[in-house]
């Protein structure tokens, strides 16, 4: 099944590559992002993302590469149709491709065209360092197969960033290049040779006079059906330039209209791309964009639909997060089942001192997770590295948060967050901003276990300068008292001071009743693996010895900032959840260690023909609740409070496909944030609403 990248241990000589099995797998959790379902939330998310939509199996459909920062290129495969996406995503590594390596600078943007005119599409590809480089395609149209003919382009250099397109700007029947290059202009290279044998000859290094600031990224649509290409260009700033073409096919005219297209902000370097997505007739909007300068603003490639015609599109926002779940530059992410209902729900934290939180609405066996909000319980804390644990033993989860990025003093602290709530509904107050006082500089990740099994849970911490604190707890279960700290953890640990901060975590993966340690280094030449340290020792007195850096070979070499390890699909055994350092995502790896190596069937629900929709937000007091399905459906649309108790039944039953409309009259309720949640069959989507007084 295409669903999955099964990965087994390839290492015989290891005891561990023989004992367990793990297989990475993208879309088998579902996660539901402001009612739109991701099609591979697990896919890692994208840094810098570079769209190109193209049928490159020949089967009517489009299929959707990206292009990013890491200088790979992601594959997805549309095994829907033209009307109905369903995007698998094949593989993080495109053909091999890594421009990550000197001289070329990664920041990939992927073209394809039938360059040569023998009826299939070669691949170009732009790098960081300005040049472009192409692939022929020797195979066939429904079979391609890419081989590298040249690593540049003769005399074409963007001077940094190469992004481009081509198009035949002049009706000539051959492909013209227009190269965007780092100052914020288009360089424009006509074909003078002819569609089968390419020769591209400089024209002008600033194309009509047009000047977007920095990054130029150019791209041409037909966006009016008037029979020639008008012109929109992305820049570093985050949004889109126009230029409408008032000339025609063969002698083009741009006029420019706006430097602001459509009031489209995706943060930083932005990369739009058009695709009739939805087979309707128009282009609709697909923007990539960098994550790093505002975690604010998390999402790998923004979705606009065309809710207009060909010949005057409407734009409507559906998505930030088309792909995945990204939740944007050095995100960390943690479990907890903080609702006690018997599964795991999420939580991420990145620099932006926020904490998101991700309801788990599937069951202990089959998880199902559905963003909630990005500002969880308004807890904010410089740097954000979370951690979960029932510190005084009261049946609920207490939040431990670590400050980073501290040069100074004072340096950063350690914040525990005590739950004053219940197992079912948590209230989080600060109970310690310096938990466990000391010079730890730059920056603090926490982990907690119980590694001299006394009943009570032992505190770890880790730095950027790699140095290795234990606190043992000396006081009790319900009373935590924090020992001074001592450096060096039990049993042998790694020299590997050049690596930085390491990301951690303990659980017996082996079931012989121990903790065992994994561990992410990362760095600038860390955090491409996971380190395995079995625990030789025993529950009370543990001695870790390092059995491989490779615990899970990984398909391209990705850097890291945190690991979790949870039973996700109650099973047993401990599944893997990998936080990536720079592209906002996370990688799942099943534990099947023992079982049948057959994928589990994949979890899908509808996606497009589903949708929910309130006006107005905030309510006073009345609200209309919009419906839309596809398909008949048994559904239940229900209003909750901020507590989790049920207001009111909107609507209930059976429901033929169709538009319907619902109105809430709030006015005999108290002003406040408010929940409205759909159910229809499977699908389970929930949005807010503030209703004011």
């Amino acid at each position: 099944m295409k669903y999955t990248m099964i990965i087994l241990l390839l290492l015989p000589a290891l005891l561990c590559a023989q004992e367990f099995q793990f297989r990475q797998e993208f879309d088998t959790i579902p996660v539901e992002i402001n009612g739109w379902q991701t099609f591979a939330p697990w896919g890692g998310g994208e840094r810098e993302s570079y769209p190109e939509f193209c049928d490159l199996d020949g089967d009517g459909d489009l299929d959707l590469f990206i292009g990013n920062y890491n200088g790979f290129i992601t594959h997805y495969k549309n095994e829907g149709t033209n009307q109905v996406p369903d995007f698998q995503l094949i593989t993080r590594a495109f053909v091999g491709i890594n421009l990550a390596l000197p001289p070329f600078g990664a920041h990939v943007a992927p073209r394809f065209c039938d360059m040569d005119g023998d009826g299939d599409k070669d691949l170009f590809v732009g790098d960081g360092e300005g040049y472009i480089h192409f692939w022929e395609n020797v195979g066939t149209p429904l079979e391609p197969q890419f081989q590298l003919i040249t690593d540049s382009l003769a005399n074409i250099n963007a001077n940094g960033f190469a992004r481009f397109d081509l198009i035949d700007i002049d009706s000539d029947g051959d492909f013209d290049l227009f190269l965007g290059n780092y100052y914020g202009n288009t360089i424009f290279y006509r074909n003078v040779g002819n569609a089968t044998n390419w020769n591209f000859l400089l024209i002008t290094e600033w194309f009509s006079g047009i000047d977007v600031g920095y990054f130029a990224s150019p791209k041409f649509t037909d966006i009016d059906a008037d029979g020639d290409f008008d012109l929109f260009i992305g820049n570093e700033a985050g949004h889109i330039w126009y230029y409408r073409n008032d000339g025609d096919s063969v002698n083009y005219n741009f006029t420019y209209i706006t430097n602001n297209y459509n009031g489209i902000w995706v943060d930083c370097y932005a990369a739009p791309e058009f695709a009739d997505i939805d087979g309707d007739g128009d282009y609709d909007l697909f923007v990539g964009r960098d994550n790093e300068t505002n975690p604010n603003n998390p999402g790998d490639l923004f979705y606009y639909e065309n809710t207009g015609s060909p010949t005057v599109p409407q734009w409507r926002l559906i998505t930030q997060n088309y792909l995945s779940l990204d939740q944007g530059n050095k995100s960390q992410n943690h479990h907890a089942d903080i609702d006690a209902d018997g599964d795991m729900d999420l939580f991420s934290a990145n620099f932006n001192n926020r904490i998101s939180f991700y309801q788990n609405i599937g069951n202990p066996d089959s998880a199902e997770f559905q963003w909630i909000t990005d500002a969880y319980q308004d807890i904010a804390v410089n740097g954000d590295y979370i951690f979960f644990n029932d510190i005084d033993a009261d049946q609920d989860s207490d939040l431990f948060v670590g400050e980073v990025q501290i040069p100074n003093p004072p340096y950063p602290g350690l914040h525990l967050f005590q739950n004053r709530g219940t197992p079912q509904s948590a209230q989080f107050s600060l109970y310690s901003s310096n938990l466990v006082p000391g010079n730890i500089p730059v920056g603090i990740i926490p982990a907690l276990a119980d590694i001299d099994g006394d009943g009570d849970d032992d505190l770890f911490i880790t730095n950027n300068g790699d140095i290795r604190y234990d606190y043992e707890n000396i006081g009790t279960p319900t009373t935590p008292i924090f020992a001074n700290p001592t450096q060096g953890w039990f049993g042998t640990f790694p020299p590997y001071q050049y690596f930085g901060v390491l990301s951690f975590c303990f659980y017996d993966i082996d079931n012989d009743g121990d903790l065992d340690l994994f561990g992410v280094p990362h760095g600038e030449n860390g955090g491409k693996w996971v380190w395995f340290y079995r625990n030789v020792g025993n529950s009370q007195n543990p001695l870790f010895d390092l059995e491989t850096e490779y615990l899970l070979p990984l398909e391209r070499d990705d850097t890291f900032i945190g690991i979790d390890i949870v039973d996700i699909d109650d099973d047993g055994d401990g599944d893997i959840f990998l936080s990536l350092t720079y592209d906002g995502g996370m990688y799942f790896f099943r534990n099947i260690t023992g079982e049948a190596s057959a994928p589990p069937p994949v979890q899908r629900h509808p996606r497009a023909g589903l949708q929910i929709s309130l006006g107005p937000n905030p309510a006073n007091p009345i609200t209309v609740v919009s419906c839309q399905f596809l398909v008949p459906s048994n559904i239940s649309l229900q209003v909750f409070d901020i507590s989790g108790r049920m207001v009111v039944e909107l609507a209930s039953g059976f429901h033929l496909p169709g538009e319907y409309r619902y109105v809430w009259d709030a006015s005999g309720k108290s002003a406040g944030m408010y929940f409205i949640r759909l159910r229809a069959g499977e699908y389970a989507g929930i949005q807010k609403i503030v209703l004011l007084k």
